[in-house]
């Protein structure tokens, strides 16, 4: 449990619900139609919309912040249903338009350049009025992130097939358009967080971890002690809330395993365990022989920001600030999870069962596994599948040993060679490679804990960071699709 002298924050949404309740109860403007809160929400949004600026506006603003943080889910949805279509351009409008500015053209016509204004003033859908609005005000930016996230999770809900998923996928791309504008790379910046700093970033700093989740206020204080750092990127317009988050460890070597990391980790029952030199100290005493650093956790916190890149950003930053606190340091890696390893891996194995797909398994791995299947009734693939997903081999080490080669292999087929549209198949392989990160190494056994084994049996990657070659690599990946790789990656294949 948290420290008591720490005050949970559920979230700005959940907040802002709880601390305006008693205005909304008591404000006039809000007493107005209480019966059907939907109906107040689209007259706000009409007033919002307007081509007349409301001397109010600030106000409006206000009150349609504050009434939607009052919806219930289902009415939430309906609001959101109902605003999506009014994301859609006039293309009556726009043709107008735009056979006007093609005669002013041909003409030479003074007036070309107020008809180019309408012209793209007629490509842009009329509720940006509302959300531009909206975003200049005081939390309106932090508002319309958390509207894009109940946005993202209304389509989760729809098929996507239908024409309210596509209204509410455009509704998001309009909004992440606007988003990207705001959230710009050039007012960004890049804090070190530690055991001094505000409470309510530390408490955010726990809450949002979702790699490796903290357990209590000794884990975090860990993470922010000697021989580890912790950075945030934060943004003017969505002031005290981590944007990014990336967590640090400086060690002596590229770390194979999360116990070199961190302190005491999670790990599933008598498990087989892997052996490796831990660095936790009171005191950095010897920071000038300190030469590698090793990015073990990365998360985005805000999820209506999907699908813009900020944390591609903060690596290079965090580099910078810290090559320069460590002149010494020479070596920068990952010790990165890999989420779609065991669900890609069951799914090959599925496939080929029921459809006779290839195997993934080649005919010495089917040799050596025949070898220890006790139930000679089944297919050696069918044995491997019921066992990988019962989980029970991690505490056996006969089956462990018989394993590692194999599923070694398998997840650098799997990092390596499988993709989407000639990218890495792999988010988070994808995210580093594009960043111009070469595929350096898989271990085995890295993160024992219960997520580590459910997303990929155990085994983490090492992503490393050669400064010198991360244009050439990000650059040849993005327009060439060539992914580099380390040669004892290609050695397990």
């Amino acid at each position: 449990m948290l420290s008591s002298r720490y005050l949970s924050l559920r979230g700005c949404r959940n907040s802002f619900r709880l601390c305006n309740t008693a205005y909304l109860q008591t404000n006039r403007f809000c007493h107005q139609n209480e019966e059907n809160p939907l109906n107040n929400m689209f007259k706000l949004t009409t007033s919002l919309v307007s081509e007349s600026v409301p001397a109010t506006v600030s106000r409006v603003c206000q009150e349609f912040q504050l009434h939607y943080s009052t919806l219930n889910r289902e009415q939430e949805r309906k609001y959101l249903l109902e605003l999506a279509p009014k994301t859609k351009i006039d293309k009556i409008a726009v043709q107008n338009a735009a056979e006007k500015y093609l005669k002013s053209v041909q003409s030479t016509d003074v007036k070309g350049d107020k008809l180019q204004e309408e012209l793209r003033k007629a490509f842009e859908p009329p509720i940006n009025k509302l959300f531009s609005r909206i975003g200049q005000t005081r939390g309106g930016v932090k508002f319309l992130v958390d509207m894009r996230k109940d946005v993202l999770t209304a389509m989760k809900e729809l098929d996507k097939g239908s024409t309210e998923f596509k209204n509410l996928q455009e509704l998001s791309k309009n909004l992440k358009n606007l988003l990207s504008l705001w959230i710009s790379v050039g007012f960004m910046s890049t804090q070190r967080v530690t055991w001094d700093s505000p409470s309510s970033l530390l408490e955010k700093i726990s809450e949002y971890e979702a790699v490796h989740p903290l357990r209590n206020w000794t884990d975090l204080k860990n993470r922010v002690g000697p021989y580890r750092r912790v950075f945030v990127y934060t943004h003017p317009c969505m002031e005290g809330e981590p944007l990014v988050v990336l967590h640090v460890a400086l060690t002596k070597q590229i770390s194979s395993s999360m116990s070199e990391v961190l302190k005491d980790p999670r790990s599933v029952k008598n498990v087989v365990r892997h052996s490796s030199e831990q660095l936790f100290l009171d005191q950095e005493d010897d920071l000038e022989n300190v030469n590698t650093a090793i990015f073990y956790s990365i998360t985005s916190t805000q999820a209506g920001l999907q699908g813009i890149e900020l944390g591609t950003h903060l690596i290079k930053q965090a580099v910078a600030l810290l090559r320069r606190e460590i002149p010494s340091l020479q070596r920068f890696s990952t010790l990165s999870p890999i989420p779609g390893f065991r669900t890609w891996l069951l799914l090959e194995i599925t496939r080929h069962l029921r459809d006779g797909a290839p195997s993934p398994l080649t005919s010495s791995e089917v040799q050596i596994l025949s070898q220890i299947q006790s139930d000679k009734t089944q297919s050696t693939e069918e044995y491997l599948q019921n066992i990988l997903k019962s989980g029970n081999w991690v505490t056996q080490q006969d089956l462990v040993d018989t394993f590692k080669p194999i599923l070694s292999r398998l997840c650098a087929r799997y990092l390596y060679e499988e993709k989407r549209r000639g990218k890495a198949l792999d988010p988070v392989a994808n995210f580093h490679i594009r960043n111009g990160a070469m595929l350096y190494r898989i271990n085995w056994m890295a993160d024992p804990s219960p997520r580590g084994l459910g997303n990929s049996f155990g085994l983490m990657v090492n992503y490393r960071y050669y400064l010198e070659n991360l244009e050439e690599n990000s650059r040849e990946y993005i327009k060439k699709n060539v992914l580099p790789v380390h040669k004892q990656v290609l050695q397990l294949l």
